[in-house]
């Protein structure tokens, strides 16, 4: 069976029992209410009677009495203690009461009878007669009237959960609609994207607010991760069959030649062994960046802390010019502190003293200031042939080199810069590049501090 028949099953039926337990209910309590309204008043009734008939058993005969007080719609008669009577007195309604055995009640006793399918209450009343004798005063009556209310009662009732299930089947049927429907739009979206390889966003037009629309934003959330994700493993694949296809190339073209030429002419052996060398590594830094770049950097679990922003640039310059035996100069106070991943910041400012290195053969500088208070500024200052202007905006694009022929011999993939913004992004970090041609470039990196600064 499917959900949205079994959701319209489950609660038709629920509504259908909810509505006979809520009338029978109401039946039952008002046919108690009426029996004992009922009942009451027949003792009433019977209090007199008995009051009356032994004030006047001396004077008047037994069956004169009775028959004086006897109901309209029921049977008199007293009882004595040996379960003998005196002729039970009734107008023609009560006869069926006649016949029946004699029952003596020492105390109050109420009884509901049925007789040829019509209901009586009888009430037994102990009453002193006039020869000291206890005797029991039986007074039956019929409650054909209360019980025909009941019944019309019952119809009623009957009437009223018919007429009230029906609206309820309709609203199980707008229920198991409402509840079906984003389903309906995930399970179709779901069908859609796997005949068309496209991605695509459920679009029900649930309201905020209910579990059904969580369930269809997080789906739309999950499709644009999968999107974003299928998008980075189609560029993963271009980038990498474009940008790997030239270094090997390069590597196949020389290995020819020493297979060739290199046993017969050293200075061709030399020639191609550094160019493979030069390519090889080249390729390796290559498919770290690609790699680097595949991966989201919004994935990345961020480690945040508070930072010596001058301490990890102290760190970084160190690390850098231990590796490249180029020396840098740090401008910084002694204290800076900001919130953020030291590691990231780390590996930012490495992407950033390399494409420094790459581009300028003279000094590289570091600066880090305090600014105004709200935030901490670092710069990354090198003197080396700079940048266009009209080339600026497209400096943080992948694969992007402003001079193609010196990123060869540099190195340069063109994906450092691209990385270092995805990594700003990440950590929430200004980033941005001036450059004069011939005169050097500067970048700057603008950390939102969160608390003063301290300065030793």
């Amino acid at each position: 069976m499917r959900l949205k028949s079994k959701i319209y099953s489950y609660t038709s039926v629920l509504f259908a029992v909810l509505l006979a337990v809520v009338g029978v209910s109401v039946y039952l309590l008002f046919e108690r209410m009426s029996i004992q309204d009922e009942t009451k008043r027949i003792q009433s009734e019977a209090f007199l009677i008995a009051e009356r008939v032994a004030g006047s058993a001396a004077q008047i005969a037994p069956d004169d009495l009775l028959r004086a007080y006897v109901p309209a719609d029921g049977m008199l008669r007293i009882v004595r203690p040996d379960g003998s009577s005196s002729s039970a007195v009734t107008n023609g309604e009560g006869d069926a009461f006649i016949a029946d055995a004699y029952v003596y009640h020492f105390s109050l006793t109420n009884e509901r009878l049925h007789v040829k399918d019509e209901g009586y209450i009888r009430v037994s009343v102990p009453v002193i007669w006039s020869d000291g004798e206890v005797r029991s005063v039986q007074i039956s009556r019929s409650i054909a009237d209360t019980e025909d209310r009941l019944a019309v009662l019952r119809t009623v009732l009957v009437l009223v959960c018919l007429l009230a299930l029906l609206p309820a089947i309709v609203a199980s049927r707008v229920l198991a609609n409402r509840i079906v429907k984003p389903i309906s739009a995930l399970t179709g979206t779901m069908s859609e994207i796997r005949q068309s390889g496209k991605f695509r966003h459920i679009e029900s037009g649930q309201k905020p607010g209910d579990e059904l629309a969580e369930m269809e934003n997080t789906f739309n959330e999950m499709i644009t991760l999968l999107e974003s994700n299928f998008a980075r493993q189609e560029r993963f694949v271009s980038d990498a069959s474009h940008e790997l296809k030239t270094p090997l190339t390069i590597i196949e073209s020389y290995a020819n030649l020493l297979r060739r030429r290199g046993k017969e002419r050293p200075e061709v052996f030399d020639e191609a062994v550094d160019a493979i060398l030069s390519e090889s590594i080249r390729m390796r830094e290559l498919t770290e960046n690609l790699l680097q770049s595949a991966r989201r950097p919004e994935a990345d679990s961020l480690d945040l802390s508070e930072v010596n922003l001058t301490k990890t640039v102290n760190e970084s310059v160190t690390a850098f010019s231990g590796a490249y035996g180029r020396e840098v100069d740090v401008h910084a106070p002694a204290s800076v502190i900001v919130t953020t991943d030291s590691a990231k910041v780390r590996q930012m400012l490495f992407i950033l003293l390399d494409n420094a290195r790459k581009y300028s053969e003279d000094q590289i500088e570091v600066k880090v200031l305090s600014g105004n208070g709200i935030q901490a500024i670092v710069k990354v200052i090198d003197y080396g042939v700079g940048i266009p202007a009209e080339e600026l905006p497209k400096v943080f694009d992948r694969f992007y080199r402003v001079d193609s022929s010196r990123t060869r011999q540099t190195g340069g993939s063109g994906l450092g810069l691209s990385l270092a913004r995805d990594l700003a992004e990440v950590l929430d970090v200004g980033i941005k590049m001036d450059s004069t041609l011939g005169e050097g470039t500067v970048v700057t990196l603008t950390f939102p501090i969160g608390r003063k600064e301290n300065r030793l």
